[in-house]
């Protein structure tokens, strides 16, 4: 495992910065990075005592996501929204636990526009949330939110639909 973030640690040093009262709160400490495509994609994974963090830019795009223990480094595979790989897409999360969509049209436009910060928006998305997220993944605790949240997901035409 390498810890070094290559052309990616730019890249990273600003979503630790942005995300940084995340992942201090949670304990999070990074453990894994790769960086592939000259710095164009860039995956690191922090442990923390109840879960795992991944950060991934990926196709210009980026993500951050809350997984089990057992979900796995994931170079070179896109993000499922599922949760099949053990991995949760923090937005999601937040539009599961509100029961509404977050991550609309006009959002994503703005990302893609360069008017609003994915990594910015997260971090004030989270506020007065985060804790709730962790516990939502507590060693020993079972996720009987999961099938709510596929449900969730369906509805909202992520998947399966």
């Amino acid at each position: 495992m390498s810890n070094d973030c290559g052309q990616c640690q730019s890249y990273i040093n600003y979503v630790e910065q942005e995300l940084s009262s995340y992942l201090q709160a949670g304990q999070f400490q990074r453990i894994q990075c790769d960086s592939q495509a000259d710095g164009q994609e860039c995956l690191a994974l922090y442990h923390s005592p109840s879960c795992q963090l991944l950060i991934q830019r990926t196709d210009g795009a980026d993500y951050c996501a809350l997984g089990t223990f057992e979900a796995p480094f994931l170079i070179d595979q896109v993000l499922e929204v599922d949760g099949s790989q053990g991995w949760f897409n923090l937005v999601y999360l937040l539009e599961f636990r509100a029961n509404k969509k977050i991550m609309t049209q006009r959002v994503i436009e703005q990302f893609w526009d360069g008017s609003l910060d994915y990594h910015q928006w997260l971090a004030q998305l989270l506020t007065g949330q985060f804790e709730q997220l962790l516990a939502m993944f507590e060693p020993g605790v079972p996720a009987t939110w999961l099938a709510d949240y596929i449900q969730f997901m369906q509805r909202q035409r992520y998947y399966g639909a």
